[in-house]
């Protein structure tokens, strides 16, 4: 599969379409704090910082960025060059003073991480996984470049959401990506996996890793939370090394 290809074409010739959020008759603007996208809730689990951090598939950076002033050094990998570039512009523009700690990688999750063992204290995978077509391997690698004690916080979607269950109750199938122009993009946006929150968890205890923490966005994901692997479009997780 042409990773770069793919993935040049849905942000480079920018045939991706973003679905506006609803509304709610104005309640996701009145209650804004509680309405948690998928790095708003990888951040929440992040904690205090320190040394260096890899976010896989970095995109235009914008995870990063918001972590900026809790890492010493930040490394993005990103398999397209054009979102690369945007993530380097980017920190030029929002980050002038802090330029020096940023580094743009280009690299494909499918294949070994260009870095060496033991070298990050955290990594971030976000919107990732789904698309990786050997999830074991990419785990395994997140676990080798990880310092003793690290941790990866990583997302994707929960097929098992209780929207989603509906729909495949009434014979229709989930879109977890963007709805739109798939022959353009890729099926479901390039997913070819798709994960409940009991095999998510499962796939990184199976390379060496230790649950901390369960978790989901959305709006009013904080009350969600209780029960994510049922009520939240998202899964997120907090895997340490052990």
């Amino acid at each position: 599969m042409n990773y770069k290809k793919l993935y040049e074409k849905q942000y480079g010739e920018k045939k991706l379409v973003n679905v506006p959020q609803r509304q709610f008759w104005g309640l996701r603007k009145l209650l804004k704090k509680y309405d948690w996208d998928r790095y708003t809730a990888a951040a929440q689990l992040v904690g205090r910082g320190g040394g260096r951090i890899l976010d896989i598939g970095c995109g235009e950076g914008y995870l990063l960025r918001r972590l900026g002033g809790k890492f010493e050094e930040l490394y993005g990998l990103d398999v397209a060059p054009s979102r690369l570039r945007e993530a380097e512009q980017k920190v030029k523009e929002h980050c002038p003073a802090g330029m020096s700690k940023f580094s743009f990688v280009e690299g494909n999750a499918d294949e070994r991480l260009p870095f060496p063992d033991g070298y990050f204290d955290a990594i971030t995978c976000i919107a990732v996984i789904e698309h990786v077509y050997d999830v074991f391997s990419l785990v395994k690698e997140a676990h080798r470049v990880l310092k003793p004690g690290g941790y990866v916080i990583a997302q994707v979607p929960n097929i098992a959401y209780l929207k989603y269950r509906i729909s495949l109750l009434l014979g229709k199938l989930p879109a977890t990506s963007s709805p739109h122009n798939w022959e353009e993009i890729g099926w479901d946006g390039g997913h070819i996996h798709y994960f409940t929150m009991e095999k998510f968890c499962w796939l990184f205890e199976s390379q060496g890793f230790k649950i901390e923490k369960r978790s989901g966005s959305g709006f009013l994901a904080p009350f969600r939370n209780w029960w994510p692997a049922l009520l939240c479009g998202d899964l997120v997780v907090k895997a340490v090394k052990k």
